[in-house]
């Protein structure tokens, strides 16, 4: 029998028999289908003769006209759209566009999975490290510092175990089938790059392309004000000087991500995966003389999800590409109103913008992966954003920027710095020689947190008297995200001696984070209320399984010590993070196997906390059935009576596991959250409609 889909693409012996899956489906919880080779056999038979015709399984048909769609709606024909003019091909060759192949729908669905197949085999300790299997390529996962959320959901997952694995590298299932020697013109990025002249050239229709360009300016630049609006637009309605081609690409590949166009949002990342092909393709072969328009380009890149390989893709690549490049332009030197440069200042207003665009991209990059952080504050001398920095060329402000978001999400991205710093293997090695310091530092970038919130103005502090905005929950998200991070940050145990400091010390971060996380969940509360999902860069990500991380340490250290009252409110706030992941999923596809993994730990929760309550009840059984008549008729009244000595109230920590029962005054109410974080609902969003 021919091999399954997946065994084909991986080139693996495939043990499948009859309509069972094979072992290597079942292992990695993948569908064993056999519509690849269905549709060999029908390629084979039209070679034989070209009246005969079959069709492969109507899934496949289906995908296969998912991606024939993506394509119409990202390509033109030879006679291009105005207004923007394009380079008719040589000769009368016609251009050959993209569509996506079956390989790469299949490793699509691979890359969707990847993440719970590394949760599932890849974090055991006592697992080889070819544990996929001998015919796979071994990737290696490198789980980060703490400040990494694959390190927390990797020794949390050891702790569950009772593993105390140091290790900072696993396996990780392949992604991608093994690559030949020599390229062959059957692999699509191949073809892709033979006809690079002609198909990088292509433009959506007119139609499309302005609604990508729109809603580009209307969610993703308020934000991201790294493009002159005005010169922007001015140049894409002139056919005689359209704006550069790279950049054009760029944006319309952002503007994808937030697009609701009907003909975009049915197959998004299709479109997305043409849209970047193209404008990656005019990257990498420096179609752009001005190298300013290269860093703009690749922080652009960030809003697109290429796949599960975040060392040389994705956000953390495409920062550090676009660092390299402003190194290279000096943008990290000074270039404020009192420098001595003799750039223009439209020029130096642009540049500045872009550069701490560039830091918070690189900072919360970092942030996310628990890496270092490319911009060092010993290495530039740029001075802090001011309102005058967003006069753009034609002499006047954008008023669709938040200025006040941009200043103060790049004040906050220089405490988050020092955060990472914290988390370093070299901070944490002297911390350990002096085991006070780290609690010294702790408290200081608390304070500097504490004073950068007490400055927030009031349209961003959730204080003002209309609801809340987009910007204003995206930056309290950074904020709480921060303060997450922070309070992670430990020492190894068994360097330092115990004392009451330290368990103080403990306990605060404890709520700290505990804090942190309510807030995210209810900011996302707020996010899917006003309906701007998409507008969620890749930090909410980061934030989101942040939250989730903490939410499941609090449900399984509960459901692990008896206290179910503790387990059932955890295991419920990890629930309502799961419609914000499941609508995040169609933006980011990543969030699809946070979501995967989130569900089966509350379903472990739950199945803990059944045990415990079939052991409650055997208990309670035995009880009444010793006790005394007129004492089990006055079961409840005795429980709650405080002269009542009985085993009844001596075993109150064993039935209900929350110890005293006077102490319930001090229990927290399911879903309490401090007022001052606390934020109302938006109302009337004009962007969104």
């Amino acid at each position: 029998m021919a091999a399954c889909d997946i065994c084909h693409r991986r080139k693996v012996k495939c043990d499948s028999e009859g309509p069972h899956s094979c072992s290597r489906c079942c292992e990695a919880s993948l569908a064993c289908t056999f519509e690849l080779a269905a549709a060999h056999k029908v390629r084979r038979r039209r070679k034989r003769s070209s009246g005969c015709s079959d069709s492969v399984s109507n899934s496949f048909q289906h995908q296969i006209l998912q991606a024939n769609a993506s394509q119409q709606i990202v390509s033109s024909s030879n006679s291009r759209p105005p207004p923007l003019p394009n380079p008719a091909p040589s000769g009368s060759q016609t251009p050959q566009t993209f569509v996506p192949t079956a390989e790469d729908i299949v490793e699509e669905q691979l890359s969707r999975t990847a993440l719970t197949q590394f949760y599932q085999h890849g974090i055991t300790g006592d697992s080889p490290w070819f544990t996929y299997k001998d015919g796979d390529d071994i990737r290696i996962a490198y789980i980060g510092t703490s400040a990494s959320n694959l390190a927390h959901l990797v020794q949390g997952e050891l702790a569950a175990q009772r593993n105390n694995d140091p290790s900072l590298h696993f396996p990780f299932p392949s992604i991608r089938p093994p690559m030949p020697w020599k390229p062959h013109r059957e692999q699509p990025l191949v073809r892709w790059y033979s006809k690079v002249a002609d198909n990088a050239g292509a433009l959506p229709t007119k139609e499309v392309r302005d609604d990508l360009v729109e809603s580009f300016f209307e969610k993703i630049h308020p934000g991201f004000p790294i493009v002159d609006e005005v010169e922007f637009k001015t140049r894409y309605a002139d056919p005689e000087h359209p704006p550069p081609l790279l950049l054009l690409q760029s944006i319309l590949l952002a503007g994808a991500h937030v697009s609701q166009h009907p003909k975009v949002a049915e197959s998004r990342s299709l479109v997305k995966m043409t849209l970047f092909r193209r404008a990656k393709a005019l990257f990498d072969m420096h179609f752009e003389n001005d190298r300013m328009h290269l860093v703009q380009s690749a922080l652009l890149f960030t809003w697109h999800f290429e796949g599960p390989d975040d060392v040389s893709s994705n956000a953390y690549y495409w920062a550090g590409i676009a660092c390299t490049i402003a190194f290279g332009l000096g943008m990290h030197r000074d270039l404020g109103p009192s420098s001595s440069t003799r750039m223009p200042v439209g020029d130096t207003r642009l540049y500045r913008r872009i550069w701490w665009t560039l830091v918070q991209v690189d900072i919360l990059s970092a942030l996310h992966h628990g890496r270092p952080p490319n911009i060092d504050p010993d290495d530039f001398d740029q001075t802090p954003l001011t309102p005058d920095d967003f006069v753009e060329y034609c002499g006047h402000r954008n008023q669709h920027v938040n200025i006040d978001y941009c200043i103060q999400n790049s004040n906050l991205c220089n405490i988050i710095i020092s955060i990472l710093k914290l988390s370093s293997p070299g901070s944490l090695r002297r911390c350990r020689s002096s085991p006070h310091s780290l609690g010294t530092q702790k408290s200081a970038l608390d304070s500097q947190l504490v004073n950068w919130y007490l400055r927030l103005p009031a349209s961003l502090a959730g204080i003002s008297s209309k609801a809340s905005n987009f910007w204003a929950l995206q930056i309290q998200l950074h904020y709480n995200l921060a303060l997450l991070h922070l309070h992670r940050i430990t020492v190894d145990k068994s360097q330092s001696s115990p004392s009451s400091n330290s368990s103080n010390g403990q306990q605060k971060s404890l709520n700290t984070r505990h804090t942190a996380a309510l807030s995210i969940s209810k900011i996302f509360d707020d996010i899917v209320t006003i309906d701007a999902v998409e507008r969620c860069s890749f930090t909410s990500l980061t934030a989101l399984l942040s939250a989730a991380i903490q939410m499941s340490y609090e449900a399984r250290a509960a459901a692990d010590t008896g206290e179910a009252i503790l387990a059932l409110q955890s295991q419920h706030r990890l629930e309502n993070l799961l419609p914000a992941m499941t609508a995040l999923a169609t933006y980011w596809p990543s969030a699809e196997a946070i979501d995967s993994i989130f569900r089966k730990l509350s379903t472990e929760v739950k199945e803990q906390m059944r045990s415990h309550f079939s052991q409650l009840e055997t208990s309670i059984d035995e009880f009444t059935a010793t006790a005394r008549p007129e004492t089990s008729s006055n079961i409840d009244q005795m429980m709650w009576d405080p002269n009542f000595n009985g085993s009844l109230a001596a075993g109150w920590s064993n039935i209900f596991g929350v110890g005293d029962a006077n102490a319930f005054d001090n229990f927290e109410p399911l879903g309490l959250m401090d007022s001052w974080l606390t934020m109302p609902n938006a109302e009337n969003n004009n962007f969104l409609g």
